[in-house]
């Protein structure tokens, strides 16, 4: 059985979109993709409503130029620099005896962090786990799931918007006749699109670059360890006949690593995306300002062959519809409504035994 998935990406000044269908077994194929410079979005930001509808309408019309079914729901990845991403941390009790824990009670956790140090002002959009702890442990545990325990903590970074900046995203879809299935930060799909599992085991710092807007995160043990946004992208480095302007880059990429002094143990070489990417010199002031290997991310495992700026263009995309299709790989046995009500029951009676 396929389920077909649409991901739109609101970019700092531009719109991607991706079609694709994804398999049981996790595998994707990508039917379409497309994309635009946007004339109602800046900076991250809906500037101009009726204009970010049109251009989305003229996206999804080209996407369904390669499908036989008409578009109705989508997912969107954005960045802004409204964004915040702060740690949290959540506690759900298990069991009065140890039990083990599964993937509903990670979810479970998860959702009750979500919950904790949120304004009322702002919605939480995304979720990235720094570490679990079972029954109070110092040590932070990577996967929990088949371990025993009584309760469980976990530390995550909980990514969390304005509501008015949530809202105008979910009017501007519903003004294009589509139904919102959720919001990701772009930051944390383009890592599910471009990084490999050793960099995040290793120890990798992701820097996309978009036009107005870059994102730096940090991962390591397989784990997100920081992530920023900085208010300042790949146009700041132009001159003004469009080429690339050394001192500014040079300028631009020191304004980004002044803050990684911190974290600059975690992470053993660097990865760079976004239309930054692609300027000349940036992978080499990278590599000379850090110290460290960097490459340029493209996105992987999209079933489809890319050209190299479909490939730079499309990672939060992709990125995104990878994640989706690990939890609809993950989340197949449980659509069986006996054995979900099974495991209801289940659940009540280890909560209370």
């Amino acid at each position: 059985m396929k389920k077909l998935v649409t991901v739109i990406d609101l970019g700092s000044n531009k719109i991607a979109a991706v079609s694709a269908s994804v398999r049981k077994d996790g595998r994707v194929n990508i039917l379409s993709l497309e994309n635009l410079y946007s004339r109602g979005i800046s900076g991250g930001e809906i500037t101009d409503m009726d204009k970010a509808v049109e251009d989305i309408n003229s996206v999804v019309c080209k996407l369904q130029r390669h499908r036989q079914k008409r578009i109705k729901n989508v997912f969107v990845t954005t960045k802004s620099a409204d964004v915040r991403m702060d740690i949290a941390r959540g506690m759900a009790p298990l069991s009065k005896i140890p039990r083990e824990i599964t993937k509903r009670d990670v979810k479970r956790c998860l959702e009750i962090a979500a919950m904790v140090k949120v304004p009322l002002d702002r919605i939480v959009i995304d979720k990235a786990v720094r570490g679990f702890y079972i029954d109070g442990g110092a040590s932070s545990i990577r996967n929990p799931v088949g371990l025993y325990g009584i309760k469980m903590e976990v530390e995550a970074f909980i990514a969390t918007a304005s509501q008015s900046k949530l809202q105008s995203i979910t009017k501007c879809i519903d003004h294009a006749g589509l139904l919102l299935d959720g919001i990701h930060l772009s930051g944390i799909a383009s890592a599910n699109g471009v990084l490999t599992g050793q960099e995040k085991e290793n120890g990798v710092l992701l820097l996309d670059i978009g036009d107005s807007l870059t994102e730096e995160l940090i991962f390591k043990n397989s784990m997100l360890k920081s992530a920023h946004i900085i208010k300042k992208g790949a146009s700041a480095i132009l001159d003004d006949k469009m080429r690339v302007n050394k001192e500014k880059l040079t300028a631009l990429l020191k304004e980004v690593f002044a803050g990684l002094a911190a974290g600059k143990n975690n992470f053993s070489s660097a990865v760079v995306t976004g239309g930054g990417a692609l300027l000349e010199g940036a992978i080499e002031e990278t590599e000379k300002l850090l110290g460290v290997p960097a490459r340029i991310g493209i996105a992987r495992n999209a079933g489809h062959n890319l050209n190299s700026q479909e490939a730079i263009i499309h990672t939060s995309t992709i990125g995104l519809i990878n994640q989706i299709a690990t939890e609809y790989k993950t989340s197949g046995r449980y659509k069986n409504p006996i054995r979900k009500a099974f495991r209801k029951i289940h659940d009540i009676y280890e909560s209370y035994f």
